[in-house]
């Protein structure tokens, strides 16, 4: 699952290519379409944003960290679905600035350091596949290795200051924010 977030009003440097007219997807015309919208975004940042869920969660959590007094309880929760939530452009400016003085001042390293330093104390977990056992079918657990644990599942989501540049980068030119 991936978290999709549209620019509501993107500041637009040159028209979109069109799809092409074909329904078969693995033809010529398609893969220069794919190239075309890939250079269209790199062009146009404040039209769309992607990143998978691992990658998101811990991303909105410090947007919202350090915009608690900006975003609601819904905006926070909301942002972790893909109901179309919306992010005014007022509040979209605000947020913006936030991200750029955490990044100069460092509070994102610092941000990224301290929450690296508490996943590295969270305990394993208990293997789901073998119930802790580390045996399946009278072999070794292929889920954990046979060891009967499994890492803690936040340590699966990853942040770091590259991916705030680039959202970033994305709400400077998105005139306020669609998450999808």
């Amino acid at each position: 699952m991936g978290m999709d977030v549209y620019g509501v009003n993107p500041q637009i440097k040159s028209e979109r290519p069109e799809r092409p007219e074909t329904d078969d997807y693995d033809s010529d015309d398609w893969s220069k379409h794919w190239d075309a919208m890939q250079a269209w975004e790199q062009e146009n940042v404040g039209a769309y944003f992607r990143n998978n869920v691992w990658w998101w969660r811990p991303l909105w959590d410090y947007v919202n960290a350090i915009c608690d007094d900006v975003l609601t309880e819904e905006d926070h929760q909301s942002g972790h679905h893909n109901d179309g939530h919306l992010i005014d452009a007022d509040k979209c400016q605000l947020i913006a600035e936030r991200l750029a003085h955490e990044l100069l001042n460092g509070g994102v390293t610092k941000f990224k350091d301290e929450r690296q330093q508490h996943l590295d104390k969270l305990p394993n977990r208990t293997c789901t596949t073998c119930d802790g056992t580390g045996d399946r079918d009278n072999k070794d657990c292929h889920t954990c290795d046979g060891t009967g644990e499994q890492e803690h599942w936040d340590r699966s989501y990853p942040f770091e200051e590259a991916n705030v540049r680039e959202f970033l980068s994305f709400i400077k030119e998105s005139g306020g924010f669609e998450i999808s």
